[in-house]
């Protein structure tokens, strides 16, 4: 009898320590080891591995992980072994990220919630410099950019030969190039340009220009195998978004 009551014990805190190790279980997030304020500030950390010190990225998918009751862990990577970590099951989620910059099988590998916020980009040139509003005024202009990118409404201009592509390894490398006067014109996320120039006053002699460059969804996909399921990501992604963290955390940077 004893021992008939030692088993049913046993069995019924089973569930509950199964429960227990998968909220235990963090939540690997795939992140681009060279990213660049506001978005995540990389530094090396013990044994000089890399670290998420800071950065919107952080902020989010940490409040992320909170509400889907997990802790965060960062794989950082650079963009061409990103894929090689999800075909290799490395990650559980790949947030900042926007199906137009995947192609279709890539698309095909994760499942997409709802977007959590928009992105535009903008061209960035000097601000005593000839005003430009359309990219029919870009003939003969060397734009920074930034290599292993690609700019849809820009590629004609470069393939023709219209304008210069001038790659750098990130978005800061690019903008210290045009402030130094090496490109005519950048591409630049406006929410990072508005940062670096709160920071640098230095910046003051650059500017946004009318010319957007494009406009795209942030997501955060989840690859097929991942722990976390679709319904738990968009809940936790949804109750976030209602109770104004996302916005909470932009304001910090702007």
């Amino acid at each position: 009898m004893r021992r008939w009551k030692f088993l049913v014990s046993v069995f019924c805190l089973f569930p509950v320590t199964v429960l227990y190790a998968h909220a235990a279980q963090p939540v690997r997030f795939l992140m681009l080891e060279n990213r660049t304020m506001p978005f995540g500030l990389v530094e090396r950390g013990p044994n000089a591995r890399l670290i998420l010190a800071a950065g919107i990225t952080k902020d989010w998918q940490d409040a992320l992980a909170r509400e889907l009751g997990r802790t965060p862990a960062y794989v950082l990577l650079p963009r061409k072994r990103q894929d090689m970590a999800v075909a290799q099951k490395l990650v559980d989620l790949r947030c900042f990220i926007s199906p137009d910059w995947l192609t279709s099988e890539q698309v095909a590998l994760y499942d997409w919630p709802a977007p959590f916020f928009d992105v535009e980009e903008r061209l960035i040139g000097p601000l005593d410099g000839k005003p430009v509003e359309s990219m029919e005024e870009l003939s003969g202009a060397r734009i920074g950019t930034v290599l292993g990118y690609s700019y849809r409404s820009l590629d004609p201009l470069f393939a023709d030969g219209r304008a210069k592509r001038d790659d750098a390894s990130n978005e800061m490398s690019s903008l210290l190039k045009q402030a130094a006067g090496r490109t005519d014109f950048m591409v630049m996320r406006t929410l990072d340009f508005e940062y670096q120039q709160k920071i640098d006053p230095k910046l003051k002699k650059l500017r946004l220009t009318p010319v957007v460059v494009s406009r795209f969804s942030m997501y955060c996909a989840r690859p097929k195998y991942s722990s976390v399921t679709l319904r738990d990501l968009s809940n936790a992604q949804t109750r976030l978004l209602n109770t104004g963290v996302l916005n909470g955390i932009l304001a910090k940077y702007r």
